[in-house]
């Protein structure tokens, strides 16, 4: 899975996959083996280079904490600019259904021309171990797939277009 964030003035880019022993963590450009474990809510332990580590995390909206080895770093997702939404004067109502957290297309259950009704699932993605369904907010058409299953989405990418 890919991230990005931004500590100050830097963008951190910061890759994670699954390896045979724990994780392959790319940040920045450089490599590193990590073996992590969940301890509660918030509180990460993690074997990084062969030293223990202990980082704790909180979230709020757009905004990261993370307390590691005494110091406290304050991250943020960057924001991708919305579409603007057309009225009901500039024609049929146009939605664009984004990624609301970093994950996996686990599903993709329409096509594009496809009809579609209020509440039907269009994509399940899987984020953190939990199942999200990503929903029709209205009944509509289907204008445009952007993902395919198995690819790896970012907080805020678009995924369905949906024309009323």
């Amino acid at each position: 899975m890919n991230y990005q964030f931004q500590l100050n003035e830097e963008t951190i880019n910061l890759q994670l996959e699954k390896a045979s022993a724990g994780y392959a963590l790319t940040l920045n450009g450089q490599a590193y083996q990590v073996e992590a474990a969940n301890l509660h809510e918030g509180e990460l332990r993690f074997m990084l280079n062969g030293q223990l580590h202990r980082a704790f995390i909180a979230s709020d909206g757009w905004q990261r904490w993370v307390h590691l080895n005494g110091r406290v770093f304050n991250l943020s997702v960057p924001q991708t600019e919305k579409k603007p939404r057309r009225g009901p004067a500039a024609g049929p109502k146009h939605d664009t259904l984004t990624a609301q957290m970093p994950g996996v297309v686990r599903k993709v259950l329409v096509s594009v021309g496809e009809a579609v009704e209020k509440g039907q699932t269009l994509i399940t993605l899987e984020a953190m171990k939990m199942e999200i369904k990503v929903a029709a907010p209205h009944a509509g058409r289907v204008e445009q797939v952007a993902v395919r299953e198995g690819e790896t989405v970012q907080r805020g990418q678009r995924l369905v277009e949906l024309v009323e």
